[in-house]
């Protein structure tokens, strides 16, 4: 008998955002916009629920299945993978207390910035959340035995800074706002910041583990079964070995054209020292993505979204241990209003001079461009707002990251072919940044397989990348809890770069337009699946 293959996708995608709220609100789904997820026992116990029904239902449909219901089977099955390697391999929920103030704080702050809705709703909204958060720590706590140090002590770096956001910022606009609901938010957000403090001193005084690891089975399993890559650890740590000595050995060329003599990290620190005074960040970053995106415009490299935005905006201080540069955070897929969000990490007055030296010589004027270029035209925000558009819903609610981040970092290199980059220090900046990527595969397999520890990943990316150590440590804290993640820019562009070289010999009359219009209108899956739509 064959199955409603739509139906059946509905009611799993369905049943997740009725388990994650806040996972639907990223979405743009706003129908539990006042509620949590149950970060308890029996919270997880509905996760192994989920797995336990539709592990086989999206099995059994296959067999009858068309070949545009086999994709989506297919995208099922590896978020499912990825759930039950999640919960059952990682024990992620139970290891890492990260993930509770990490909800909370991140959560309220989409709230605040995506206008999705007037801001008195939204404040509503936010009210009936915050006053929810002590009984969602207290909950969280009982899941906690043994966990993960360095996660606890990310967790107390989130709650110190994402605290006041909580406690002092969303009361304060909600008093400039003029809201009705300004003094109970005031006194939730208090609450919640001192909840979430008090779930972090309990998670401390906990008995710790030191293995932050996610281990070989687990690592092999999201390489292949979630990412549908043909790599394990020991394959990928391969491939990240030989890229990071092949664009060794392109920097010194190039460094040798530059500066005869020289190497290449002599240039690269030279430029370091030419950046943008603290105050001037933010202008200059705004003036690189207003450049790239008219490039992309007058190359006709690809189609330009219709309605999307990016605004630049400091990075929220509760992320800025983990984000020494920029991010990037994408419009909701269901919103209509597509504006995405860049931040940048401001280097602060009260830092340590060192430090602020540090911080500066990452947003120098050669590096600004690409990261400019990366984040928003033609990289993260073009392809994002394309994938925005998909209407198949599980295709729409897929975001593979090494087609995501494979793309941002191969706009880098495509880009250099169109002549984007003023001159060889850019392209040195370039491979500089490409290098990070490479060792960010060899710091991943290594990492989370024991072949690394913590502080030799830092060390490696000091003395291997030229990372200053204040971020190279902070790059180094957000790898070592997404297994997987760190790979994605090489892995993806590399993937890109193949499928490229096949669609030119089968269809050699196409622009290269063609092409990144053909890729873009996919959406974020899993390269693989990419490819097969692609060459269609």
């Amino acid at each position: 008998m064959a199955v409603d293959v739509t139906a059946l996708i509905d009611r799993l995608l369905d049943r997740e955002n009725e388990l994650s709220p806040p996972s639907a609100t990223y979405k743009g789904i706003h129908d539990y916009d006042e509620e949590w997820d149950d970060p308890g026992p029996e919270g997880l116990a509905a996760y192994e629920a989920l797995l336990a029904e539709y592990i086989p239902a999206v099995e059994g449909a296959a067999a009858s299945a068309s070949a545009e219901e086999a994709v989506d089977l297919t995208l099922a099955r590896a978020r499912l993978a990825q759930l039950d390697v999640y919960l059952r391999v990682l024990e992620a929920p139970r290891r890492n207390p990260l993930g509770v103030p990490a909800t909370v704080i991140q959560t309220l702050f989409v709230m605040l910035v995506r206008e999705y809705a007037p801001l008195a709703e939204r404040l509503g909204a936010m009210r009936a959340r915050l006053e929810k958060v002590p009984a969602y720590c207290e909950a969280a706590k009982a899941i906690f035995e043994r966990p993960v140090a360095r996660f606890t002590s990310q967790a107390e770096e989130m709650v110190t800074h994402g605290g006041p956001f909580l406690a002092q910022v969303l009361p304060a606009v909600a008093a400039k706002e003029g809201s009705s609901h300004a003094a109970a938010v005031q006194a939730a957000g208090e609450a919640a910041a001192a909840a979430l403090a008090d779930f972090v001193a309990h998670v401390k005084s906990l008995p710790a583990r030191d293995d932050f690891a996610a281990g070989r089975e687990a690592f092999d399993r999201l390489l292949q079964e979630y990412h549908l890559l043909d790599y394990d650890a020991d394959s990928l740590l391969a491939f990240g070995e030989e890229a990071l000595a092949q664009v060794q050995a392109e920097m010194v060329e190039l460094a040798d054209q530059i500066q005869p003599g020289a190497a290449p990290a002599e240039i690269i620190e030279t430029f370091k020292r030419d950046h943008p005074a603290p105050e001037e960040i933010l202008p200059f970053y705004r003036e690189w993505m207003d450049r790239c995106r008219q490039f992309v415009v007058d190359r006709d490299l690809c189609g330009i979204p219709e309605g999307e935005e990016l605004e630049v905006i400091p990075t929220p201080e509760f992320e800025r241990s983990v984000i020494p540069y920029g991010a990037y955070m994408p419009p909701a897929a269901y919103e209509k209003r597509q504006k995405g969000f860049f931040y940048v990490t401001p280097v602060e007055a009260e830092a340590p001079p060192e430090v602020q030296a540090q911080k500066l010589a990452g947003h120098n004027r050669v590096k600004v461009p690409v990261v400019a270029l990366h984040e928003a035209y033609p990289g993260h925000h073009l392809q994002l707002c394309w994938a925005n558009k998909i209407e198949r819903r599980i295709r729409r609610e897929t975001h593979s990251n090494p087609l995501i981040e494979g793309w941002a970092l191969y706009c880098e290199e495509m880009m250099r072919e169109q002549g984007f980059y003023e001159d060889d220090r850019m392209v040195l900046g370039q491979k500089k940044d490409t290098l990070w990527r490479a060792a960010r595969v060899v710091l991943d397999s290594s990492l989370h397989t024991g072949r690394m520890t913590f502080e030799e990943a830092v060390d490696f990316m000091v003395d291997v990348v030229a990372l200053e150590r204040v971020n190279a440590e902070a790059e180094v804290k957000r790898y070592i809890y997404t297994p997987t993640q760190p790979m994605s820019y090489l892995a993806g562009k590399h993937e890109i770069m193949k499928l490229r070289e096949e669609y030119r010999r089968a269809r050699p009359d196409d622009t290269l337009r063609a092409f990144h219009d053909r890729l873009l209108a996919v959406g974020s899956l899993p390269i693989k699946l990419v490819r097969e739509a692609v060459l269609a």
